[in-house]
């Protein structure tokens, strides 16, 4: 069965290339840009913003989106008759279900389960590297100018946990939480990761939508090391900072398994 699907997420693309499915990708988002056979498929719009018209001129068999942030294109998808498949995973097994109804609609079950046989090897994999951990208290700073962390309604929360990192406790329900730097002081972290860029990483090309003057995504590990507030905190006293490229922890598809695996051997330091 050939079909035409449309991702509205990045991590969605990955998740279709890595199911086999890349041949029936017919359109994805100008913020999709992994793997690279996915910078040749035509553009939809942004993630913030798809096009719904342009969706549709496209016949898609399924369209596969993010959450709330794409309510309104998914609403007038639907109208208009089309599957839409809408999710933003809270959890590590999230991915593993959705790429289940994936793989069941559209009958990719052999590369479709030998990935997913593959990424949950990895997972315990992960999962034993944990257990020789010590626990450290880890904080995840997300964002530059206004701080944000992850709560355990979101999938990062939940990776750095599985991959042994001991995490601010928050409401079950909370998916993103605000935070200052006299939070992180209070805290006390045993580990800071922050959104920015691996030591010798090329600089990243700006994505398009984005406004942001500072980009988190060029922060690296000295911007933190060397922040005023900061200099009697745990990590910053043994220099546990550590910047993460996005696609290691904030784009949840297979490349996640990857990011998790480094940040299980980090915590074992």
């Amino acid at each position: 069965m050939y079909l035409n699907i449309i991702s509205l997420v990045p991590s969605h693309t990955e998740i279709l290339f890595a199911l086999g499915l890349g041949e029936q990708v017919a359109g994805v988002t100008a913020n999709c840009d992994y793997p690279p056979q996915a910078l040749r498929k035509i553009k939809v719009g942004t993630f913030a913003c798809p096009d719904s018209a342009r969706i549709l001129s496209l016949h898609p068999d399924l369209v596969i989106a993010g959450g709330g942030i794409h309510s309104k294109c998914v609403t007038e998808l639907r109208q208009a008759g089309i599957t839409v498949l809408n999710f933003m995973p809270q959890s590590v097994n999230n991915i593993f279900e959705i790429m289940k109804k994936i793989i069941e609609f559209a009958g990719a079950y052999e590369v479709g389960g030998s990935t997913v046989a593959m990424l949950k090897d990895k997972l315990l994999l992960i999962e034993e590297k944990a257990k020789q951990s010590a626990c450290p208290k880890v904080i995840f700073v997300m964002g530059k100018q206004r701080l944000m962390t992850p709560g355990p309604a979101s999938c990062q929360y939940d990776a750095l946990r599985i991959a042994g990192a001991s995490m601010i406790s928050f409401g079950e329900d909370v998916s993103y939480a605000p935070i200052t730097w006299d939070d992180i002081i209070d805290e006390d972290p045993d580990i800071i990761l922050a959104c920015g860029r691996s030591e010798n990483e090329p600089l990243q090309k700006r994505c398009m939508g984005c406004t942001l003057e500072n980009r988190p995504c060029m922060q690296n590990v000295e911007d933190i090391l060397h922040h005023p507030f900061l200099e009697k905190v745990t990590a910053i006293k043994t220099r546990r900072v550590y910047t993460i490229p996005c696609h290691y922890l904030c784009r949840t598809g297979p490349r996640l398994f990857d990011g998790m695996m480094k940040l299980a051997q980090l915590f074992q330091a």
